[in-house]
């Protein structure tokens, strides 16, 4: 594994509210995180939106399976593992997915976006929605 990933792997790998004082080290000032349920600024904002999903998490962790960096450019794929108290009824939900990273100069994360399935993640497990997503999935696949 790349030496240059080893502060994110592990960031990841050990996330919790109490490692959000790690952020400083893995990511620029001037971050920019990108994922399928929001775009976010700076350093400061990127803390307020972890802080917020371990709050209302009841768990949530990461196993990266590989990290990649070519130049100042990586991608890392994952598999997030979480439970949330409203969806599926708080029943853990793993989902994959991969990050696109940009590193500074200081080979600090300046720009992050995430890619996953939303409706894997959250529309599918609702009770509404998450059966109609699941027929058409079922009638796409026949």
């Amino acid at each position: 594994m790349n030496t240059e990933l080893s502060e994110f792997r592990a960031f990841y790998e050990q996330l919790q509210s109490s490692s959000l004082s790690q952020l400083p080290s893995v990511y620029s000032e001037d971050v920019r995180f990108i994922d399928p349920v929001a775009e976010h600024h700076g350093l400061d904002a990127l803390d307020t939106y972890f802080g917020r999903l371990l709050e209302n998490c009841g768990e949530c962790r990461f196993t990266i399976h590989s990290c990649v960096l070519q130049g100042q450019q990586g991608f890392v794929t994952w598999t997030m593992i979480f439970s949330h108290p409203k969806v599926k009824k708080g029943a853990m939900i793993c989902v994959d997915g991969c990050s696109e990273i940009m590193l500074n100069t200081e080979q600090k994360v300046c720009q992050q976006r995430d890619y996953y399935d939303l409706g894997a993640m959250l529309y599918q497990h609702l009770p509404l929605i998450g059966p109609v997503i699941n027929w058409l999935k079922k009638r796409l696949n026949s």
